[in-house]
């Protein structure tokens, strides 16, 4: 997760789980077009997901922060109690 996304989440008091891939585990990502997860960590790397769900990079992610709506996606999903 690059440095950014990890800095707003842990600003807003969410410690994130963190799973890095490497390239080559990249690569081996299946190719079926049915498997959403492995499309966007193959086109859209770091990818954050929140409650299970795909969010996209970073651009959605603060997109959702300057929107006001990722508190309360988080506080949804028991991420973070306010």
């Amino acid at each position: 997760m690059c440095h950014v996304m990890k800095k707003l989440l842990s600003t807003i008091g969410v410690n994130p789980t963190v799973i890095e891939l490497d390239d080559n585990e990249i690569a081996s990502l299946p190719h079926d077009d049915d498997d959403d997860l492995a499309s966007v960590l193959r086109n859209r790397s770091p990818a954050v997901f929140i409650g299970g769900a795909c969010i996209g990079g970073l651009e959605s992610l603060v997109a959702l922060h300057v929107s006001g709506h990722l508190v309360p996606k988080l506080v949804q999903v028991g991420a973070l109690y306010v």
